[in-house]
């Protein structure tokens, strides 16, 4: 109820304010989507985008240093050819490995038999045999030369002597589940190994590691290299970090948020999108890290602050700002131009019908141009652009009918052929309340005339009273001349004046095609007769080749007059025009079965023509007909493009096109007809349009 009441009142708006209605709409959603498209496209996409390139570049730079320390292990036991353990032997090792660069310089160096029991250890001379079990030990009894991430225990690391250093406090963190343990004192390390070979076959292994917890060599180089913070976490727990806390300090021993947890370190895939680290929120990139068994034992993590990428969409949101108040300004600029050019012509045409429907036939509508043939009526006055200017035609006469050198022309709708009319009626909204004014007109003459009438009968009663019969009877005669003037009149008005009015509204767009509906109708009507149709069927003819072209009312004035030829996308744009002819008709009653001639006269009889590729029979014969005299009509005449081509020339064409765009039964019919009946060149005046033998 409350909808059908909303509705109901926006439907008594005034069109003014349903326009600016629907702008303030218009606006407001479009200025909710820009924002939350510059929220997407920023701070998302663009950050997401950007700190999925940077953990690339992570990814790369974490295992090429695990690569490296392999490449130069493997060059150190190549160079020394290893081939026993001798005390000189492992010193040497031992001293190589020391002099590499301090972020890939190994903490852990042992050597074992080929059982994989430890026989020396750098950090710790009696190493404990049992302790050194290492799943990448296991993998390089059975594949030699092995290389990756392993997880160390607190009792591997406390017998190397490194314990101290690689224990990790755990910080409570916001967004993450608090462990059960306060200190984490397993350790994750980059870990290599080398067989040693002797006499064809391998003596023992010599594993080297480099810890990375409390390392923060490789996570700031990664945030020199590539602008991102970085972080590596032992499970959920911050081994190596440049994050910082309040205070400042690096976040180490902080927790992965819950979310990331589940589906970086238990489900083993990349995480991007908005993360709450440590104390603030962060536009980050997660992946897994895999143990020698492919087993996630961590994550490496990068990200940007999302702070300045929300400066950066309110910056652009500012922007689009300011331009969308100067597109208020000029849309308000142009809704005043459309309310004073469209809105209130309409608004004064709405009133004045409504006054006409009263009965106040006396009403006109103003119009952007004063010059309207049916007030001025007599070119003799002042007030016409005609009065003595030799340049400019008038066939107006006082009797407000209009003719042409001196021969009435006997219909109303004359006064369109009026240069008058042509040079000043200005756009199509001043034509059609030209129109309007010219229906209030003659209803109002007619009326006179009916009133006129209505006084003569009554002065004819009198004097008949005392003849009654006689009386009766003329006046049964005058009441059927009555009702045959009104059905005369309305005819007229429905009929005649419409499609010469809509006819003529089509050539005033292109004053080139001026005369070509009546020629096209002239020929057609011609070829009618020879084919034995006669009666109604002439006048539906008739009227529908007048109306054939009233399509191009819809099609831009400056395609119809281009000089040169058309491309395909004005082209597209003219091939509309039976289309719009027959939507334009549809609401005409008189006109109803001209529709389907109207729509199909360019139809070709090979069936690619246009709009509906119709072929053969399936065309309508009147369509077939006006298709023919159109053609020929425009082959014959004048275009702004080229001249008119000679008859001979023209007859020529349409033989070739028997068949395939014309009918081949009627173009010999046609052919004959022009040869024969038009011996002598039938003149068209290309100025009325009308036809002079």
């Amino acid at each position: 109820m409350l909808v059908k009441k909303l509705l109901g009142k926006l439907h008594r708006v005034s069109l003014r304010g349903k326009i600016l209605i629907a702008f303030v709409v218009i606006m407001t959603l479009f200025l909710y989507r820009v924002s939350f498209s510059t929220k997407y496209y920023i701070v998302e996409k663009h950050g997401q985008e950007q700190v999925g390139t940077i953990l690339q570049g992570a990814h790369n730079y974490f295992y090429d240093k695990l690569e490296n320390m392999t490449y130069l292990f493997r060059t150190i036991t190549t160079e020394m050819e290893l081939r026993d353990y001798t005390p000189a032997q492992m010193a040497k090792v031992k001293n190589k490995v020391q002099a590499w660069p301090s972020e890939i310089r190994p903490d852990i160096l042992f050597f074992t038999d080929k059982e994989g029991k430890v026989i020396y250890s750098k950090n710790n001379p009696e190493p404990v045999k049992d302790i050194y079990q290492l799943d990448i030990l296991k993998l390089a009894t059975m594949r030699g030369e092995t290389s990756g991430i392993e997880v160390l225990d607190k009792q591997l690391l406390e017998a190397e002597g490194v314990a101290g250093n690689a224990c990790i406090n755990i910080v409570p963190t916001p967004q993450a589940t608090n462990l059960n343990y306060t200190k984490e004192c397993k350790a994750m390390a980059m870990m290599v190994v080398e067989p040693v070979h002797k006499n064809m076959g391998i003596a023992g292994y010599v594993v080297l590691g480099k810890i990375l917890n409390n390392n923060n060599t490789i996570v700031d180089n990664i945030k020199k290299n590539f602008g991102a913070r970085s972080t590596i976490f032992l499970d959920r727990v911050r081994i190596a970090t440049n994050v910082t806390n309040d205070q400042g300090d690096r976040a180490t021993g902080t927790l992965l948020s819950d979310p990331v947890y589940d589906k970086v370190i238990k489900k083993g895939s990349k995480y991007t999108g908005r993360a709450f680290v440590v104390n603030n929120w962060y536009v980050t990139a997660y992946e897994p890290i895999k143990d020698v068994n492919g087993k996630v034992v961590g994550a490496l993590y990068v990200g940007t602050e999302e702070k300045p990428l929300l400066e950066m969409q309110q910056s652009v949101n500012n922007q689009i700002r300011v331009t969308l108040a100067v597109a208020v300004v000029v849309f308000a600029i142009a809704i005043l131009w459309v309310y004073r050019s469209v809105v209130k012509p309409i608004h004064n045409i709405s009133t004045g019908v409504l006054h006409i429907a009263r009965g106040d036939f006396g009403t006109r509508f103003p119009t952007s141009q004063p010059n309207r043939c049916w007030e001025i009526m007599d070119c003799q006055q002042e007030e016409c652009p005609a009065y003595n200017n030799a340049l400019i035609r008038c066939w107006l006469l006082s009797d407000a009918w209009c003719r042409h050198q001196g021969n009435n022309c006997g219909k109303p709708d004359c006064c369109l052929h009026c240069d008058v009319y042509n040079i000043y009626s200005g756009n199509e909204l001043d034509r059609l309340i030209d129109a309007v004014n010219f229906m209030a007109m003659f209803i109002d003459e007619r009326t006179k005339a009916m009133e006129e009438l209505n006084k003569q009968l009554e002065a004819n009663n009198k004097e008949l009273a005392e003849h009654r019969d006689e009386l009766e009877s003329q006046k049964e005669n005058l009441l059927q001349l009555n009702r045959q003037l009104e059905e005369s009149m309305k005819a007229l008005d429905h009929s005649q004046n419409i499609i010469y009015a809509l006819a003529v509204a089509v050539e005033a767009k292109d004053p080139y095609t001026r005369g070509h509906s009546e020629r096209v109708a002239e020929y057609s009507i011609r070829l009618a007769k020879r084919l034995g149709i006669n009666g109604d069927d002439l006048e539906l003819l008739k009227g529908a080749a007048l109306l054939h072209d009233i399509g191009k009312i819809g099609i831009s004035g400056s395609i119809l007059r281009k000089p040169g030829a058309l491309n395909a996308l004005e082209f597209q744009q003219v091939r509309k025009h039976p289309s719009i002819g027959e939507r334009i008709c549809l609401s005409l009653k008189f006109a109803q079965e001209m529709l389907p001639i109207i729509r199909h006269h360019h139809e070709h009889y090979n069936g690619q023509g246009y709009p509906d590729g119709l072929k053969g029979e399936h065309i309508p014969l009147m369509a077939r007909i006006i298709a023919i005299a159109d053609a020929y009509d425009a082959m014959t005449s004048d275009r702004p493009y080229r001249s008119g081509m000679p008859r001979e020339e023209a007859l020529r064409r349409l033989r070739e096109g028997a068949g395939t765009q014309w009918d081949p039964k009627l173009v010999p019919e046609f052919i004959n007809l022009v040869q024969n009946e038009f011996v002598e060149e039938v003149a068209v005046s290309k100025e009325n349009g009308q036809f002079l033998r």
